[in-house]
């Protein structure tokens, strides 16, 4: 329609002041007759994105209702065979009678709705829980009645907004329409909104309090309040859901773009909103989108002290609630899952995962600007056409969305950019994918490795660089893949992973010389882990990627097929170069039609919860540990005492490696080896020194730890995290693989209620019940089942200065728990093999020599080491051994206790961190 709709709005105005006039009392003769002056309002032109959104038509609610009997006969299909008594699986027992169910039918509920209970379920049973979790809600709030009810699963539908049908019909990723501004209609603000989000410490509980007219979703009238959208280059997957980004910046602030830095500064208590649509199909065969959820970030800094959280749309999308489902501490909010009718004809549903807030931290954490929002970024702004920068060259991208850069740039909320008279030349000026390839490639690779690898980043940018990278999750709480930088300008440009070991040194990332390509990738463990972290789904080695998302993405197989297909592979260096590239477009026809023809999109989502907290009051993980510590197996945990000397000693510090340096970092001054230590004459020592008698570095860049440091950084942070709070990769696998619970340690057992420490809980065993609790837990006393390919995976050395034995064998004779690594290292030091790489018994960790002292005191403490002992005569070699190993325990205690509890400022830094360094 161009600019008609403007234009009859002026003459119909003009037509209203005339009438107005002519029907008015006369102005008295003489005086002047003013007329008030209507700024224009440029319209706001249908945006052109080839990203459509169309909401549906209409809520298609059909009434549910449900008896006493029927509901309590669904609860036990799903719940009698752990749980109904003489089951107590869990801890948990109800009675199948009217009172048990009003006494727990609202934590049944709890449980279903996480998609916790039934633990590990498929889509179907997912989805089964789900809705009887809906009708035992339904049931509670109409106060338990014995007839029938009505099943209402959502919040109220009073007072809500509805879309208008001509904004729902146009919606895009961009909006329904592109704002436009002038120099007398500048975009809109809403100060009374951002005076009261600046003063907000927790999020309003309805959607439509955050942001005025937010729920109306026309662009026109958000762009009024200073709120506009954006869309970024390289988006995150979320099973297939379409999503609409907005962002508010605060009246009279902006966002401002470093060119030296290349990185955007977003003020504080600018808000972003990310509203998530599923498709339907509706009675008509129409596909259209419905409303689930509006994800919102308040921007503060620092950037831990951000505001987030998500709100759920009801059935009829007029009103939007903040979703506080509450993890087992009490906190918010957990992760939740919701059924949805993805087909009107059939009524065919479908699960939708919310996120809990551990997942968000989890990802945002890694933020490329530390801001904790991701998305918003000047490389992500800056649109590209299909086939460039890694964009899918089958995409259709339309102008509005390749000007937005321009279009925030205009409305003042991007400042510190050029503006530009043609398209092309913003874009140049941005960061551009492509131009950080050319700077990281050290060397030429073909035309088809440089386009693959382009792609698989581009991929990388949106869905695993938040996490692969030295600030995100993954690295922080598994510093040993730090190499593994997925970010823009990480590892992947000029990486060469052919062959490559991951962390545990066990398998390869990527390998080029399988000899038939095509069925390997076919297989349940294909060779290449990169390969199969995305294509399969979590095993007992590897855990599925992207993580924290529900769904399989299926390009983002095919994109790491494509790449590894494209690689170098050493077998093509005998071939002549025409030969060469016939072999690598072959294996790239491969890629395509091996991924093609066995990845499909799943019917349903399978979701499993993740709930890392400890009730409040606290309550220890195995409620049967007062009758195991100093019992049976476990009777020697209360006959060794802990004294003064273990207290000393966890906490002593040991020389035991050298600084991995950096250009950053500056080291003192030191003319000699530390005091006590002859480099020259005790074989302890002589890793200090080359064959010349010189020190193999600077004696400033010596590297110390404690044993209590140690011990937990080695063992326990594999599963616990280094900030002990249970959220790793291995307690994901865990999670998803038995149910298991890694617990969070600091909040848990090292944490405090009302000014009592959960600690207290176990005075009664004797003088440091806590440790000898942990030690318990740590050598047996947890249910976990721990399986050989587990361990084998998971638990690793990083550059921890531990050594044990790396044969799986060996796990099961130490115990299936943790603690078995410290019976392993001990066990090393009483041959005299520890840090030799030795193959008899086997020791792995050939850079921990420089820790023999160290050990030696630890395993020792209390625990001479005779020449029985030595020597392997029983029973003197088991009862040193099981005493060495709770010497270990104590010493992670005392780290837990008086370090880790105090905060991430307790971590003990890795020998990779010498910004960190601490003064021996």
């Amino acid at each position: 329609m161009g600019q008609a709709p403007g234009r009859v709005l002026v003459v119909c105005l003009s037509f209203f002041l005339a009438l107005l006039a002519c029907t008015s009392e006369p102005a008295p003769e003489g005086s002047e007759v003013v007329v008030e002056q209507i700024p224009f309002r440029p319209v706001c032109t249908q945006a052109r994105s080839s990203e459509k959104i169309p909401l549906r038509l209409a809520a298609t609610r059909e009434p549910v209702t449900e008896n006493f009997d029927n509901l309590l006969a669904r609860v036990g299909a799903q719940c009698a065979s752990c749980h109904l008594s003489p089951n107590i699986q869990g801890g948990f027992q109800y009675t199948a009678d009217l009172e048990g169910l009003k006494r727990d039918g609202a934590r049944m509920a709890l449980k279903a709705s996480q998609g916790e209970m039934p633990p590990r379920a498929s889509p179907q049973q997912l989805k089964e829980a789900v809705e009887l979790s809906c009708a035992l809600n339904a049931w509670l709030a109409r106060g338990s009645p014995t007839g029938t009810f009505p099943v209402v699963c959502e919040a109220s539908s009073e007072g809500g907004v509805a879309v208008a049908r001509k904004v729902g019909d146009s919606l895009t990723d961009i909006g329904n329409c592109i704002p436009q501004v002038a120099k007398d209609y500048p975009l809109g603000s809403d100060p009374a909104k951002d005076a009261f989000f600046a003063g907000l410490t927790r999020l309003p509980r309805l959607l439509s309090e955050t942001d005025s007219d937010i729920m109306t979703f026309d662009s026109d009238t958000l762009a009024e309040h200073g709120t506009v959208a954006f869309a970024p280059t390289y988006p995150l997957f979320s099973d297939n859901a379409k999503k609409l980004r907005l962002v508010h910046v605060p009246q009279g602030q902006s966002i401002r773009y470093d060119s030296e830095t290349q990185k955007f500064h977003i003020p504080p208590n600018t808000r972003f909103y990310k509203t998530f649509f599923k498709a339907v199909t509706d009675f008509q065969g129409q596909r259209r989108y419905r409303k689930m959820e509006t994800r919102l970030i308040i921007v503060r800094e620092p950037w831990n002290q951000s505001l987030f959280g998500t709100y759920i749309w009801n059935e009829d999308e007029t009103v939007a609630e903040l979703h506080d489902l509450r993890y087992r501490d009490n906190e918010p909010f957990s992760d939740r899952v919701l059924v949805y009718k993805a087909y009107e004809i059939g009524g065919t549903t479908r699960n939708y995962a919310i996120p809990g807030a551990h997942r968000c931290i989890q990802c945002h954490t890694g933020s490329e600007a530390q801001n904790f929002i991701l998305g918003f970024t000047p490389l992500q702004l800056n649109r590209r056409v299909p086939g460039e920068a890694g964009v899918d060259a089958k995409a259709v991208i339309d102008e509005d969305e390749l000007n937005q850069m321009d279009r925030l740039v205009s409305y003042g909320v991007v400042t510190g950019v050029p503006t530009f008279r043609r398209l092309g030349e913003m874009q140049t000026y941005l960061p551009r994918l492509e131009r950080i390839a050319e700077a990281a490639q050290a060397e030429a690779t073909s035309p088809e490795a440089h386009k693959a690898t382009l792609e698989l980043q581009g991929y990388f940018v949106g869905n695993c660089g938040q996490c692969h990278n030295p600030n995100g999750f993954a690295v922080k709480s598994n510093p040993a893949i730090a190499s593994l930088d997925f970010s823009a300008s990480g590892v992947l440009f000029g990486w060469k992973p052919c062959g490559v070991k991951e962390s545990n040194g066990q398998r390869v990332y990527v390998d080029c010389e399988v000899k038939d390509f095509s069925q390997d990738l076919l297989l349940r463990s294909p060779s290449s882990t990169l390969y199969q972290r995305v294509a399969r789904d979590t095993d007992a080695r590897v855990i599925h990627m992207p993580t924290n998302v529900p769904g399989k993405d299926c390009r983002a197989s095919r994109l790491v097929a494509r790449y590894i297909a494209a690689l170098d592979w050493p077998a093509d260096k005998l071939l002549a170069p025409a030969q060469q590239a016939e072999a690598r477009q072959a294996r790239l026809r491969e890629a395509d039609t091996v991924v093609s023809g066995a990845c499909t999109d799943p019917a349903d989502v399978q979701w499993i919860a993740e709930d890392f907290t400890d009730k409040v009051p606290y309550e220890p993980r195995n409620p049967t540990w007062r009758d195991a510590i100093g019992q049976g197996e476990f009777e020697y945990l209360t006959r060794y005492a802990i004294t003064e000397r273990h207290e000393q000693l966890a906490k002593k510090l040991f020389p035991t490696n050298w600084w991995l340096p950096k250009r950053t970092c500056r080291f003192p001054q030191r003319d000699s080896p530390p005091a006590g230590h002859d480099p020259w004459n005790d074989s302890r020592d002589k890793w200090m020194v080359n064959a010349l008698g010189n020190p193999r570095a600077p004696w400033g860049e010596l590297y110390y730890t404690t044993p209590g440091a140690t011990a937990f950084q080695g063992i326990c942070s594999n599963c616990h995290g280094r900030v002990g709070d249970g959220q790793t990769g291995a307690a994901k696998v865990l999670v998803a693989l038995n149910g298991g619970r890694v617990a969070n340690l600091v909040t848990g057992l090292f944490g405090v209620t009302n000014g009592v420490s959960h600690l207290t809980r176990f005075d009664s065993i004797n003088p440091h019940g806590g440790a000898r609790y942990l030690a318990y837990m740590a050598s047996g006393g947890t249910t976990v089942q721990f399986t050989p390919e587990f361990m084998s995976a998971w638990i690793k050395y990083g550059e921890v200065d531990i050594d044990f034995s790396p044969r799986t064998s060996d796990w099961s004779k130490w115990g299936a728990n943790m603690l078995g690594a410290g019976r392993g290292a001990c066990d090393l030091i009483r041959t005299g093999n520890f840090g030799t790489a030795s193959a008899e018994p086997p020791s792995g960790n050939r850079n921990a020599i420089g820790g023999v002292r160290m050990w030696e005191e630890v395993c020792s403490l209390d625990n001479p080491l005779t020449d029985a002992v030595r020597a392997g005569q029983e029973p003197a070699m088991g009862e040193w051994l099981q005493h060495a190993q709770f010497n270990v325990g104590v010493m992670a205690y005392f780290y837990l206790r008086d370090e880790l509890s105090e905060g991430p400022s307790g971590i003990y830094p890795l020998r990779t961190e010498c910004e960190r360094q601490v003064a021996p």
